[in-house]
């Protein structure tokens, strides 16, 4: 089983440490951390039989980060006049795309090197391990053959907008969809479809595309 997050150095200071830390020292051979580090690797950190540390140097990351990163509008960054024509920057997180868009790349590299048949799930940075586990014991979170997927959902949270809660999801190597559903979210943000969304986070991402492929199975 392989469990896939991403961090850049500030966020590795802030808790990423302690989650490769806890890992290491909770988790059994049989399940292993690939780290994809959105910027520099951090000095003192090496792979080993538990955890592969690698810098993220996905392409089309690369070449959409080309061709959006220099709008404001994509980092989250909303502009408005006020009185006196004052202008008034705020960031709006569910709108900044390109802080978002490391974790479908960050999937779609890691994926390179893991074997086809292994499960295996994207968990956000800041999990901590707390006692021993194997993957016998995450197995009940992950989808079976017939599905693509497990998630976190919700459907009253944001009250206003609600959204699935993407910090864990699951994913069946064997399911024949699987990589098509990925190729797809990948696709909202390499064709800047992610810019025609009301929102830009990669909840949203996920359940938009989730919706579609479950409209076509009906």
């Amino acid at each position: 089983m392989y469990l896939i997050t991403s961090m850049n150095a500030a966020l590795y200071d802030q808790y990423g440490k302690n989650m490769i830390s806890d890992f290491r020292a909770f988790a059994a051979a049989d399940v292993h951390l690939v780290v994809i580090f959105e910027g520099e690797l951090v000095k003192g950190e090496r792979s080993d039989d538990k955890v592969t540390l690698t810098q993220l140097s996905h392409p089309e990351h690369a070449r959409f980060v080309k061709f959006f990163g220099g709008l404001h509008e994509a980092r989250g960054l909303r502009v408005t006049f006020q009185e006196g024509n004052r202008v008034h920057l705020e960031w709006v997180f569910t709108m900044d795309a390109m802080r978002f868009a490391f974790k479908i790349f960050a999937i779609d590299q890691a994926l390179s090197g893991i074997p086809p048949a292994q499960p295996f799930a994207w968990i956000d940075a800041d999990i901590r391990c707390l006692k021993p586990f194997a993957a016998a014991d995450l197995m009940e979170f992950f989808p079976d053959d017939q599905q693509i997927m497990s998630y976190l959902g919700r459907d009253a949270f944001p009250p206003d907008s609600p959204y699935s809660e993407c910090g864990f999801l699951g994913f069946s190597p064997k399911h024949p969809e699987t990589r098509n559903y990925l190729d797809r979210v990948k696709a909202v943000y390499t064709t800047g479809e992610i810019f025609s969304l009301s929102q830009r986070h990669d909840c949203w991402v996920w359940d938009m595309t989730r919706k579609e492929f479950e409209a076509r199975s009906n």
